[in-house]
Protein backbone atom coordinates (compact mmCIF):
# COMPACT_ATOMS: atom_id res chain seq x y z
CA UNK A 1 0.00 0.00 0.00
CA UNK A 2 1.19 3.39 -0.46
CA UNK A 3 2.56 5.66 1.62
CA UNK A 4 -0.53 8.47 1.25
CA UNK A 5 -3.06 5.34 1.60
CA UNK A 6 -1.80 4.50 4.98
CA UNK A 7 -2.09 8.48 5.95
CA UNK A 8 -5.72 8.52 5.21
CA UNK A 9 -6.52 7.18 9.11
CA UNK A 10 -7.69 10.78 11.26
CA UNK A 11 -9.06 11.65 13.95
CA UNK A 12 -12.24 13.84 11.90
CA UNK A 13 -14.16 12.17 9.05
CA UNK A 14 -13.22 14.06 6.10
CA UNK A 15 -16.46 13.67 3.80
CA UNK A 16 -16.77 13.89 0.19
CA UNK A 17 -18.56 17.22 -1.05
CA UNK A 18 -21.92 16.80 -2.66
CA UNK A 19 -21.14 19.50 -5.38
CA UNK A 20 -18.48 16.37 -6.61
CA UNK A 21 -20.01 13.28 -5.41
CA UNK A 22 -20.23 11.26 -8.40
CA UNK A 23 -16.67 13.11 -9.94
CA UNK A 24 -14.96 11.93 -6.51
CA UNK A 25 -16.61 8.61 -5.90
CA UNK A 26 -15.31 7.73 -9.47
CA UNK A 27 -12.03 9.49 -9.39
CA UNK A 28 -10.97 8.85 -5.53
CA UNK A 29 -13.05 5.87 -3.51
CA UNK A 30 -13.88 3.53 -6.09
CA UNK A 31 -10.44 3.02 -7.14
CA UNK A 32 -8.67 3.37 -3.92
CA UNK A 33 -11.40 0.61 -2.68
CA UNK A 34 -10.92 -1.58 -5.90
CA UNK A 35 -7.04 -1.92 -4.64
CA UNK A 36 -7.56 -3.31 -1.44
CA UNK A 37 -10.92 -5.35 -1.76
CA UNK A 38 -10.81 -8.86 -0.96
CA UNK A 39 -14.33 -10.30 -2.92
CA UNK A 40 -14.96 -14.42 -2.97
CA UNK A 41 -18.33 -16.33 -1.74
CA UNK A 42 -18.87 -18.30 1.44
CA UNK A 43 -21.32 -20.40 3.02
CA UNK A 44 -21.10 -23.30 0.46
CA UNK A 45 -20.72 -20.09 -2.97
CA UNK A 46 -24.27 -19.17 -1.89
CA UNK A 47 -23.61 -15.27 -0.27
CA UNK A 48 -20.84 -12.94 -1.99
CA UNK A 49 -18.35 -10.81 0.30
CA UNK A 50 -16.14 -8.15 0.02
CA UNK A 51 -13.30 -7.84 2.23
CA UNK A 52 -11.01 -4.65 2.73
CA UNK A 53 -8.13 -4.73 5.18
CA UNK A 54 -5.35 -2.05 6.11
CA UNK A 55 -2.38 -2.05 8.11
CA UNK A 56 -2.14 -1.43 11.53
CA UNK A 57 -6.08 -1.29 11.99
CA UNK A 58 -7.72 -0.68 15.38
CA UNK A 59 -10.74 -3.50 14.71
CA UNK A 60 -12.78 -5.34 11.67
CA UNK A 61 -16.27 -4.02 11.39
CA UNK A 62 -18.59 -6.48 9.71
CA UNK A 63 -21.01 -4.64 8.00
CA UNK A 64 -25.32 -6.17 7.95
CA UNK A 65 -26.80 -4.18 4.81
CA UNK A 66 -30.54 -3.70 4.80
CA UNK A 67 -33.55 -4.58 2.81
CA UNK A 68 -33.33 -4.45 -1.08
CA UNK A 69 -29.68 -3.09 -0.80
CA UNK A 70 -26.02 -4.60 -0.83
CA UNK A 71 -22.53 -4.13 -0.32
CA UNK A 72 -21.86 -2.03 -2.91
CA UNK A 73 -23.87 0.65 -1.50
CA UNK A 74 -21.68 0.92 1.42
CA UNK A 75 -18.43 1.93 -0.48
CA UNK A 76 -18.52 5.87 0.67
CA UNK A 77 -19.56 4.43 4.15
CA UNK A 78 -16.45 1.86 4.26
CA UNK A 79 -14.34 4.55 2.57
CA UNK A 80 -14.82 6.59 5.90
CA UNK A 81 -14.31 3.60 8.27
CA UNK A 82 -10.92 3.06 6.43
CA UNK A 83 -9.75 6.49 6.94
CA UNK A 84 -10.59 5.94 10.56
CA UNK A 85 -8.47 3.36 10.94
CA UNK A 86 -10.67 -0.16 10.60
CA UNK A 87 -10.55 -2.70 8.70
CA UNK A 88 -14.03 -3.92 7.21
CA UNK A 89 -16.01 -6.78 6.27
CA UNK A 90 -19.45 -6.79 4.13
CA UNK A 91 -21.57 -9.60 2.71
CA UNK A 92 -24.44 -9.43 0.22
CA UNK A 93 -27.45 -11.27 2.10
CA UNK A 94 -29.18 -14.20 0.38
CA UNK A 95 -31.44 -12.75 -1.90
CA UNK A 96 -29.59 -9.19 -2.79
CA UNK A 97 -26.97 -8.26 -4.54
CA UNK A 98 -24.15 -11.08 -6.08
CA UNK A 99 -25.59 -13.21 -3.51
CA UNK A 100 -27.92 -16.16 -4.27
CA UNK A 101 -31.83 -15.90 -4.93
CA UNK A 102 -33.61 -18.78 -3.55
CA UNK A 103 -37.31 -17.27 -4.77
CA UNK A 104 -38.66 -17.72 -8.14
CA UNK A 105 -38.55 -14.11 -8.99
CA UNK A 106 -34.81 -12.98 -8.17
CA UNK A 107 -36.03 -9.23 -8.47
CA UNK A 108 -38.29 -10.18 -4.98
CA UNK A 109 -37.18 -10.56 -1.78
CA UNK A 110 -37.94 -13.91 -0.39
CA UNK A 111 -36.38 -16.18 2.44
CA UNK A 112 -38.26 -19.21 3.86
CA UNK A 113 -36.91 -18.76 6.89
CA UNK A 114 -35.22 -15.37 8.73
CA UNK A 115 -32.72 -17.57 10.48
CA UNK A 116 -31.16 -18.29 7.41
CA UNK A 117 -29.34 -14.40 7.45
CA UNK A 118 -28.29 -15.53 10.69
CA UNK A 119 -26.44 -18.68 9.98
CA UNK A 120 -25.09 -16.55 6.80
CA UNK A 121 -23.62 -13.88 8.56
CA UNK A 122 -22.10 -16.37 11.24
CA UNK A 123 -20.59 -18.40 8.21
CA UNK A 124 -19.05 -15.86 7.08
CA UNK A 125 -17.70 -14.22 10.18
CA UNK A 126 -16.27 -17.63 11.01
CA UNK A 127 -14.98 -18.91 7.58
CA UNK A 128 -13.39 -15.51 6.15
CA UNK A 129 -14.04 -12.61 8.84
CA UNK A 130 -11.85 -14.40 11.45
CA UNK A 131 -9.02 -15.64 9.78
CA UNK A 132 -8.73 -12.28 8.07
CA UNK A 133 -9.18 -10.10 11.26
CA UNK A 134 -6.81 -12.54 13.15
CA UNK A 135 -6.25 -10.51 16.91
CA UNK A 136 -7.95 -7.54 15.87
CA UNK A 137 -11.36 -6.89 17.79
CA UNK A 138 -14.57 -7.66 15.94
CA UNK A 139 -17.25 -4.66 15.67
CA UNK A 140 -21.21 -5.29 14.31
CA UNK A 141 -22.70 -2.89 11.87
CA UNK A 142 -26.18 -3.42 11.14
CA UNK A 143 -28.76 -0.86 9.26
CA UNK A 144 -32.78 -1.51 8.88
CA UNK A 145 -33.15 -5.32 8.10
CA UNK A 146 -29.66 -6.18 8.40
CA UNK A 147 -29.85 -3.91 11.87
CA UNK A 148 -32.59 -7.03 12.73
CA UNK A 149 -29.95 -9.58 11.88
CA UNK A 150 -27.24 -8.15 13.87
CA UNK A 151 -29.91 -7.59 17.03
CA UNK A 152 -30.70 -11.44 16.43
CA UNK A 153 -26.94 -12.82 15.72
CA UNK A 154 -25.65 -10.98 18.74
CA UNK A 155 -28.77 -12.83 20.93
CA UNK A 156 -27.77 -16.48 19.26
CA UNK A 157 -23.89 -15.58 19.49
CA UNK A 158 -23.31 -13.20 22.37
CA UNK A 159 -19.34 -14.29 22.64
CA UNK A 160 -18.13 -13.02 18.81
CA UNK A 161 -18.57 -8.88 18.92
CA UNK A 162 -17.28 -6.53 21.27
CA UNK A 163 -19.26 -3.59 20.12
CA UNK A 164 -22.16 -3.03 17.45
CA UNK A 165 -24.02 -0.17 16.06
CA UNK A 166 -27.54 -0.68 14.64
CA UNK A 167 -28.68 1.95 12.76
CA UNK A 168 -32.56 2.29 12.20
CA UNK A 169 -33.08 -1.47 12.94
CA UNK A 170 -35.82 -2.94 11.79
CA UNK A 171 -37.34 -4.67 15.25
CA UNK A 172 -40.58 -3.76 13.91
CA UNK A 173 -42.11 -2.97 10.57
CA UNK A 174 -43.68 0.28 9.89
CA UNK A 175 -47.60 -0.60 9.17
CA UNK A 176 -48.48 2.51 9.35
CA UNK A 177 -52.83 1.93 11.04
CA UNK A 178 -52.05 -1.86 10.22
CA UNK A 179 -51.34 -3.70 13.30
CA UNK A 180 -48.55 -6.27 13.29
CA UNK A 181 -51.01 -9.23 14.33
CA UNK A 182 -53.27 -8.17 10.96
CA UNK A 183 -50.17 -7.96 9.26
CA UNK A 184 -49.20 -11.56 9.93
CA UNK A 185 -52.68 -12.70 9.49
CA UNK A 186 -52.75 -11.22 5.87
CA UNK A 187 -49.70 -12.83 5.35
CA UNK A 188 -50.30 -16.09 6.56
CA UNK A 189 -53.69 -16.08 4.01
CA UNK A 190 -51.39 -15.55 1.45
CA UNK A 191 -48.98 -18.38 2.21
CA UNK A 192 -51.97 -20.87 2.54
CA UNK A 193 -52.70 -20.00 -0.69
CA UNK A 194 -49.39 -21.00 -1.96
CA UNK A 195 -48.60 -17.24 -2.77
CA UNK A 196 -45.26 -16.68 -0.17
CA UNK A 197 -42.75 -16.34 -2.56
CA UNK A 198 -44.84 -13.68 -4.63
CA UNK A 199 -44.35 -9.83 -4.49
CA UNK A 200 -46.41 -8.21 -1.72
CA UNK A 201 -49.51 -6.57 -3.09
CA UNK A 202 -48.84 -2.91 -2.66
CA UNK A 203 -44.77 -3.52 -3.66
CA UNK A 204 -43.21 -2.20 -7.26
CA UNK A 205 -41.17 -3.58 -9.34
CA UNK A 206 -37.44 -1.52 -9.55
CA UNK A 207 -37.94 1.87 -10.82
CA UNK A 208 -35.04 3.45 -12.88
CA UNK A 209 -36.84 6.83 -12.44
CA UNK A 210 -37.27 6.97 -9.14
CA UNK A 211 -37.70 10.03 -7.55
CA UNK A 212 -35.46 11.71 -4.66
CA UNK A 213 -38.64 12.78 -2.50
CA UNK A 214 -39.60 9.47 -2.70
CA UNK A 215 -36.23 7.42 -1.45
CA UNK A 216 -35.28 7.36 2.36
CA UNK A 217 -32.30 9.43 1.87
CA UNK A 218 -31.69 13.11 2.36
CA UNK A 219 -28.74 13.06 0.26
CA UNK A 220 -29.54 13.60 -3.70
CA UNK A 221 -26.44 13.49 -4.72
CA UNK A 222 -26.19 10.59 -2.87
CA UNK A 223 -28.87 9.02 -3.92
CA UNK A 224 -28.85 9.74 -7.90
CA UNK A 225 -25.27 8.36 -7.31
CA UNK A 226 -26.35 5.04 -6.07
CA UNK A 227 -29.57 5.28 -8.21
CA UNK A 228 -27.44 5.12 -11.38
CA UNK A 229 -25.53 1.90 -10.38
CA UNK A 230 -28.91 0.10 -9.96
CA UNK A 231 -29.85 0.92 -13.08
CA UNK A 232 -26.46 -0.32 -14.95
CA UNK A 233 -26.49 -3.66 -12.54
CA UNK A 234 -29.17 -6.14 -13.30
CA UNK A 235 -27.84 -7.20 -9.92
CA UNK A 236 -28.95 -4.45 -7.72
CA UNK A 237 -32.42 -4.17 -9.03
CA UNK A 238 -34.35 -6.00 -6.53
CA UNK A 239 -37.30 -4.88 -5.21
CA UNK A 240 -40.34 -5.66 -3.20
CA UNK A 241 -40.70 -8.00 -0.26
CA UNK A 242 -42.44 -11.54 -0.52
CA UNK A 243 -45.01 -12.49 1.74
CA UNK A 244 -43.02 -14.74 3.20
CA UNK A 245 -40.25 -12.23 3.83
CA UNK A 246 -42.81 -9.70 6.00
CA UNK A 247 -43.95 -12.57 7.96
CA UNK A 248 -40.49 -13.75 8.90
CA UNK A 249 -39.88 -10.38 9.55
CA UNK A 250 -42.43 -9.37 11.90
CA UNK A 251 -41.75 -12.75 14.00
CA UNK A 252 -37.96 -11.80 13.74
CA UNK A 253 -38.43 -8.45 15.14
CA UNK A 254 -41.00 -10.01 18.22
CA UNK A 255 -37.81 -12.40 18.72
CA UNK A 256 -35.12 -9.76 18.78
CA UNK A 257 -37.52 -7.78 21.36
CA UNK A 258 -37.90 -10.30 23.69
CA UNK A 259 -34.32 -11.70 23.80
CA UNK A 260 -32.53 -8.42 23.99
CA UNK A 261 -31.28 -8.89 27.66
CA UNK A 262 -29.33 -11.52 26.16
CA UNK A 263 -26.91 -9.01 24.41
CA UNK A 264 -24.65 -8.11 26.98
CA UNK A 265 -21.79 -6.18 24.49
CA UNK A 266 -22.30 -1.95 24.23
CA UNK A 267 -25.32 -1.62 21.40
CA UNK A 268 -25.43 1.72 20.07
CA UNK A 269 -29.34 2.40 18.40
CA UNK A 270 -29.42 5.12 16.01
CA UNK A 271 -33.02 6.54 14.94
CA UNK A 272 -34.03 9.01 12.12
CA UNK A 273 -36.47 11.83 13.40
CA UNK A 274 -38.16 11.08 9.64
CA UNK A 275 -37.84 7.27 9.54
CA UNK A 276 -41.64 5.89 7.83
CA UNK A 277 -40.01 2.69 7.67
CA UNK A 278 -39.61 1.08 10.85
CA UNK A 279 -41.22 1.06 14.58
CA UNK A 280 -39.47 4.07 16.82
CA UNK A 281 -41.87 2.26 19.37
CA UNK A 282 -40.28 -1.44 18.94
CA UNK A 283 -36.91 -0.35 18.92
CA UNK A 284 -37.65 1.88 22.28
CA UNK A 285 -38.82 -1.63 23.67
CA UNK A 286 -35.55 -3.68 22.43
CA UNK A 287 -33.40 -0.57 23.94
CA UNK A 288 -35.03 -0.76 27.55
CA UNK A 289 -34.36 -4.60 27.22
CA UNK A 290 -30.66 -4.18 26.82
CA UNK A 291 -28.07 -4.54 29.45
CA UNK A 292 -25.83 -2.00 27.46
CA UNK A 293 -27.71 0.22 25.24
CA UNK A 294 -28.04 3.49 24.19
CA UNK A 295 -29.94 5.60 21.66
CA UNK A 296 -28.78 8.70 19.50
CA UNK A 297 -31.60 10.37 17.53
CA UNK A 298 -30.34 11.94 14.59
CA UNK A 299 -32.54 14.85 13.59
CA UNK A 300 -32.68 15.79 9.69
CA UNK A 301 -32.14 12.33 8.66
CA UNK A 302 -34.52 9.85 7.05
CA UNK A 303 -34.34 6.32 7.21
CA UNK A 304 -30.92 5.60 5.40
CA UNK A 305 -28.98 8.11 7.99
CA UNK A 306 -25.40 6.77 6.00
CA UNK A 307 -27.14 8.66 2.91
CA UNK A 308 -27.85 11.97 4.31
CA UNK A 309 -26.53 15.29 3.20
CA UNK A 310 -22.98 16.61 4.57
CA UNK A 311 -23.72 18.34 7.82
CA UNK A 312 -25.72 15.28 9.08
CA UNK A 313 -23.63 12.82 7.92
CA UNK A 314 -19.86 13.93 9.63
CA UNK A 315 -21.38 14.68 12.54
CA UNK A 316 -22.85 10.72 12.59
CA UNK A 317 -19.34 9.57 10.93
CA UNK A 318 -17.92 11.37 14.23
CA UNK A 319 -20.40 9.41 16.43
CA UNK A 320 -19.79 5.94 15.10
CA UNK A 321 -15.86 6.79 15.02
CA UNK A 322 -15.54 7.43 18.77
CA UNK A 323 -18.24 4.72 19.44
CA UNK A 324 -16.06 2.22 17.81
CA UNK A 325 -12.94 3.65 18.88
Amino acid sequence: MEQSEQKLQRSEPLILPEEEFAERMQSQVEPYLARLCQKGRCAGGDIYYELYSIPDAKAMIVISHGFIEAGKKYHEFIYYLLQAGFSCAILDHRGHGLSVRNGKDGNVIYVRRFDRYLQDLHDFVHEVVVPAARDLPLYLYGHSMGGCIAARYLEEWPEDFLRAVLNAPMIGINMGPLPAWAGLLICNFFLLLGKGEKRLFFQKEFRPDEKFADGCDTSEARFDYYLSLRREEPALQTSGASYNWVRESILAGRKARANAEKIHIPVLLFQAAEDTLVSAKAQEKFLKALPSGKKVKITGSKHEIYMSGNEVLHKYMKIIQDFFS
